[in-house]
């Protein structure tokens, strides 16, 4: 089953694959523990027929870009999502949305 919640923001996609690159996603897993990471699994499961991002089976983060999305779109708030955005600087731009086209 595909992903079906995407990061859309270039800067935010970024920001979150440089906290997956220094190993987010084993820490995330870790820290939030696998008892709730089963959770949210099992909830996405319950109303989309698939764990997040495809995980087959087992309380371990796949992509935190996949949990960040669910839980920005407000489909499923999760503790794997709240972690990663803590540990994010500036995931945004400052002066404008990086995917308005220029004026």
């Amino acid at each position: 089953m595909p992903t079906r919640f995407w990061i859309t923001c270039p800067a935010l996609d970024r920001a979150i694959a440089r906290v997956e690159g220094t190993g987010g996603v084993r820490s995330a897993g870790e820290e939030v523990g696998e008892k709730t990471v089963s959770a949210v699994h099992e909830e996405h499961r319950s109303r989309y027929g698939s764990r997040v991002a495809g995980v087959r089976e087992g309380g371990y983060v796949k992509c935190l870009h996949a949990f960040t999305a669910l839980h920005l779109s407000g489909a499923i708030p999760n503790p794997v999502a709240e972690w990663t955005l803590r540990r994010l600087e500036k995931p945004y731009p400052e002066e404008r949305c990086c995917t308005r086209l220029e004026e």
